[in-house]
């Protein structure tokens, strides 16, 4: 059964009483109610899909390339730097709660759009005008064909090289855990059961990433944080305010580069949820209008 939209919702709510009752007009209003309205973003014209300047260039940049092996190669030197201080943490809450200098050191990343390329899902979406979904996305989890986000694999080796024991803590869905699993060792990550840590929020593992985090630093000094949202650095990021969450992103700010590595992800975010609606998300900045009369008048 169709689900109307808040518009077609709002439309048919004002419209339809004012529809003259007869049946052509009752006809009318049945068409308007069952009509499919486009989801957000989409449209026939894929330029003018709001999602299509975003993921081509992710997908076809020298831009994107070159940034996520940028991002990748510096981190190696704050890496370095937290290996040698045992006095570093990445984890606030391990932070605060001390007795972590001891514990071997350990990385903990993010998979979808840190370490697994999942445009063509996206794409996907675009060329078949349809949006998210939970069902088409475990469907593409399935599949296990996630390529590599330039710069990853080179760094993870490197890190386990050094003696880092290697997490990744994603909100993919315990359903597509194995299939997860399966897609990170088929591009060389060292990935298993254990170290694989998927969501599941019937067994207190929410998207807020805390809860598993806290189980990484009961062994682990979590020497360094990498994600492609705030919230995979730290709590406090699941607002539903664009200000609220820059003023939360700006307190926490000083770790950016250090302890916590981020990576670009134009196409999806907790950033998007958070955005003021329509035009009021563009800062234009207009010229300030002159009420003073001129000399000549």
């Amino acid at each position: 059964m169709l689900q109307p939209s808040s518009r077609m919702a709002s439309f048919v709510f004002h419209c339809v009483p004012a529809i003259k009752v007869t049946p052509t007009g009752l006809w009318l209003a049945v068409l308007i109610a069952v009509a499919p309205f486009p989801a957000v973003g989409q449209t026939t014209d894929l330029h003018q899909d709001r999602r299509f300047d975003a993921l081509t260039w992710v997908q076809n940049s020298a831009e994107y390339r070159m940034l996520t092996e940028q991002t990748f190669r510096l981190a190696l030197h704050p890496l370095i730097t937290a290996l040698n201080d045992p006095s570093i943490t990445a984890d606030e809450a391990q932070l605060a709660k001390g007795d972590f200098a001891e514990k071997p050191p350990a990385i903990i990343l993010d998979c979808d759009e840190t370490v697994l390329d999942n445009s063509a899902y996206a794409a996907r979406n675009i060329l078949e005008n349809q949006s998210y979904s939970t069902e088409t996305w475990n469907a593409w989890c399935m599949e296990v064909k996630a390529d590599a986000i330039p710069g990853s694999l080179k760094f993870v080796s490197r890190a386990k090289a050094l003696g880092v024991e290697i997490f990744f803590i994603t909100n993919r869905r315990d359903v597509v855990k194995d299939a997860t699993v399966e897609n990170l060792k088929k591009l060389g990550f060292p990935a298993s059961t254990e170290n694989v840590m998927t969501k599941n929020e019937e067994l207190g593992r929410g998207d807020d990433k805390v809860s598993r985090r806290a189980r990484v630093a009961k062994n682990h000094r979590i020497i360094m944080l990498i994600g492609d949202s705030m919230s995979d650095l730290c709590s406090g990021m699941n607002l539903s305010e664009t200000a609220q969450r820059n003023q939360t992103g700006n307190r926490k700010f000083q770790q950016l580069g250090s302890r916590w590595i981020m990576l670009p992800n134009p196409i999806y975010g907790g950033w998007q949820q958070a955005l003021p609606a329509d035009k009021k998300a563009l800062k234009p900045k207009l010229p300030k209008t002159n009420t003073k009369p001129s000399p000549s008048q």
